[in-house]
């Protein structure tokens, strides 16, 4: 610890009106800095934000206190909370931790006012501002004894990461330690099968009326500019193109978790990695009841009652819980990963554990291990590395035991000397509800809704490129160059519209209300025709989901991984002895 620094506010340095400064795009907040400056491109409205909230707040109801270890320091006295957002973690923390003093730092002020929070807390709290991305953090060296870091990497260029690690190295004490959790940049895709019979079309049963007074009548209203066609491998490719172009283009690897551990560990000793959670798309909800008093005979959702109390928990139509066998959703990943059935990572056979989580193995030498966690870390010597890094016993370093151990073979980044249980709270996972999966969905939905005008951006740039041109073309968007940028936004919206119209539909919000008890709000008598209408799109609905492909229901909407590492100190031994599990 630097000797000249005793207290947050000495290390407070000079304050800019930068932080404070944001810029309207369509209606949205965003931060003022060029992409090549600070490359996140997310809003800061408040929808966007309680995307933060989701996480933070799963999370917490998972864990018993703020980080996932404890040390032999434990708490920390001094903590960085890096890229902190609206800083609810640093507060809840600061709760929790009595003693600790905190600094949050962000890119822009957007974090909660500190004279909303009682003295207690609010006093050991300090939120700084600046871009950690082109700048060298403001601290100095050895100032904190605790890094914590979630959800950074949509404003990290790949080329940045070790750089980044290397401040936080500067910044920790000898024995602090870092903990990362990160997830991957996921665009939520929706099969066919599902996106298309929400949008069946029917010839209308009404005619105008006629004008009395002989008149011709008004003209009709134009129709709203038409969607792109449906083209590419779903629905929204278009979308999903420009959604990925943005990261494409700011150098941001859309798998962190695949990547960020060979950066991590040249700077961290004691380094253990969590395998990847996938967390994956919700299950099929059954179709919300017709109104009550033209409701027809046939009933598609296994119950005649209209109360939510008699909707079946499992819906009585075909395939609509995942397979039992388990998928990598990262197969491009440079890791290898070995597939794992299901049954083998359910304690008890319950099942439980399964029907909502995919949990990766970082074992690639056996098919059959029951293992849930994994250490890692590099073995071998790096120039920029200050010590050789080690992977360490997980009661060393205190963490929590786990109901699966780890394989002894381990990849090729990993010391088989060295071992650690999961401290990922997996009991607590096994206790979540199936429904949670769409919340986790609707958490992938914000992080693209997030970079809306991001997209926009993109799209204005690659339609000046022949060779974007097309891409563009083959997921469906008009290349004319006629087409004048009122109309293409009318169509992007639109577009954007009907996306958000069918996540909303996999959520089926109404139904995870009515297993909470919420009843259903009454909904007005519809005519003949219109009974027939819907009759007819419920049966397209139910038909395309009974022939709905397994694999569509394993799908992730949220990819996630847990790093940790100390700095060491400098009568650390890193000597090819054996820790021994005794401790």
């Amino acid at each position: 610890m630097s000797s000249q620094t005793t207290t947050v506010d000495a290390r407070r340095p000079s304050r800019t009106a930068r932080e404070n400064q944001f810029v309207s795009k369509y209606g949205r907040k965003h931060h003022d800095y060029k992409p090549e400056k600070a490359p996140y491109p997310m809003s800061y409205d408040k929808d966007i934000m309680d995307r933060d909230a989701i996480h933070h707040h799963m999370w917490k109801s998972l864990m018993d206190r703020p980080t996932m270890m404890t040390t032999p320091s434990y708490p920390p006295e001094r903590v960085l909370d890096l890229g902190c957002g609206a800083g609810m973690w640093t507060i809840d923390a600061a709760r929790a931790w009595p003693e600790t003093e905190f600094v949050g730092y962000d890119l822009v002020n957007v974090q909660i006012p500190l004279e909303y929070l009682e003295p207690s807390v609010s006093r050991r709290i300090t939120w700084e501002h600046g871009n950690f991305i082109s700048t060298k953090l403001p601290f100095d060296d050895e100032t904190f004894d605790h890094v914590h870091i979630v959800k950074i990497a949509r404003g990290v260029p790949e080329h940045k990461w070790s750089s980044l690690f290397e401040e936080i190295h500067r910044v920790l004490q000898p024995d602090g330690f870092i903990e990362v959790i990160e997830e991957d940049i996921i665009f939520p895709v929706l099969p066919r099968w599902f996106t298309e019979p929400l949008h069946v079309k029917t010839p209308s049963t009404t005619t105008p009326a006629k004008p009395t007074n002989g008149a011709s009548g008004a003209p009709p209203p134009s129709p709203p500019p038409p969607i792109p066609v449906n083209m590419g491998s779903h629905d929204h490719a278009f979308l999903e193109l420009l959604f990925e172009s943005i990261f494409e283009s700011r150098f941001i690897n859309m798998k962190p978790t695949a990547v960020v551990l060979g950066y991590f560990t040249p700077y961290f000793s004691r380094c253990v990695s969590a395998p990847r959670l996938s967390f994956a798309m919700p299950y099929l909800a059954p179709l919300p009841p017709l109104p009550e008093a033209t409701r027809p005979s046939t009933h598609y959702f296994g119950d005649t009652d209209t109360s939510f109390a008699n909707i079946p928990d499992v819906p009585s139509y075909p395939n609509t819980r995942p397979s039992s066998t388990y998928i990598n959703p990262s197969a491009s990943d440079s890791e290898s990963d070995s597939s794992l059935p299901f049954d083998s990572l359910t304690d008890g056979g319950d099942g439980v554990f399964s029907s909502y989580l995919l949990a990766e193995s970082d074992d690639s030498s056996s098919s059959d291990t029951r293992t849930l966690a994994s250490a890692t870390t590099s073995t071998s010597e790096s120039s920029s590395s200050p010590k050789r890094t080690r992977a360490a016993n997980a009661s060393t370093l205190g963490l929590p035991a786990a109901s699966w151990a780890v394989p002894q073979e381990e990849s090729t980044l990993m010391d088989s000397a060295y071992s650690a249980q999961s401290f990922i709270p997996v009991k607590a996972i096994e206790r979540m509800g199936d429904r949670t999966r769409a919340m986790n969905l609707y958490h992938a939905f914000l992080g693209v809704l997030g970079c809306k005008e991001a997209m926009w951006e993109e799209l204005k740039l690659l339609q000046r490129s022949k060779r974007a041109l097309v891409h563009l073309a083959e997921v469906g968007w008009d290349t004319s160059p006629t087409l004048e940028d009122t109309e293409a936004r009318a169509r992007f919206e639109e577009a954007f519209d009907r996306f958000q119209s069918d996540i909303y539909a996999r959520i089926s919000l109404w139904y995870s209300l009515s297993e909470l008890g919420y009843s259903l709000p009454k909904r007005e008598p519809l005519l003949k025709s219109e009974l027939l209408e819907e009759e007819r799109r419920r049966k397209a609905i139910l038909d395309a989901r009974a022939s709905a492909p397994d694999d569509d229901f394993n799908v992730p909407s949220r990819v996630m991984r847990v790093f940790i590492g100390f700095k060491e100190s400098e009568g650390d031994d890193f000597s090819d002895e054996t820790v021994s599990d005794e401790h």
